[in-house]
């Protein structure tokens, strides 16, 4: 009767089970890579969603609210001339602008939201800011609402769009 398990053979079947553990290693660890490219896709793309969510619900109050839209107008016009139930509604219209401009930068800092989408917030945002009146009174009294680095962010943006009269910050 011949002898099945010759060290030899145990040794050789070590080997192959070493070299079969190892390439089921190998396999998992890029297994796991693929899952973990694919959650990173659907973080980015829930990130994005996200972002566009916040930005476009103050533009959807005014669209549907023409009462809201007015106020608004008015504020962003000549936000000293407003009453101070009117301004209250506009603070509160900023405030969802601002949050949202928050998150966009904050998202951009760790890449979870596509760049082009950030380069369009952030233009769209600085624009506001430079030609809406309403928005600097909004910043003027609820900057401390933020936090650095996003309200320095915002403090050189306003700086920046009062040109070169301006001196320090808000």
């Amino acid at each position: 009767m011949p002898v099945l398990f010759t060290r030899a053979h145990l040794e050789r079947w070590a080997l192959l089970s070493q070299i079969a553990g190892a390439i089921a290693v190998v396999v998992s660890v890029v297994y796991l890579g693929l899952q973990i490219a694919d959650n990173n896709k659907l973080l980015r793309s829930q990130g994005h969603y996200n972002a566009l969510s916040l930005a476009q619900r103050p533009l959807e109050m005014m669209v549907d609210n023409e009462s809201l839209a007015g106020v608004v107008a008015r504020c962003d016009a000549d936000p000293h001339a407003v009453s101070a139930t009117e301004w209250g509604r506009c603070s509160n219209y900023y405030f969802m602008q601002f949050n949202a401009w928050e998150y966009m930068y904050y998202q951009h800092r760790t890449d979870s939201i596509p760049r082009q989408l950030w380069a369009g917030a952030d233009a769209y945002f600085k624009q506001l800011v430079a030609t809406q009146p309403g928005y600097g009174r909004f910043w003027t009294e609820f900057r401390s609402a933020f936090d650095e680095p996003f309200r320095g962010y915002a403090d050189v943006e306003f700086r920046r769009a009062a040109g070169p009269a301006a001196v320090g910050g808000p």
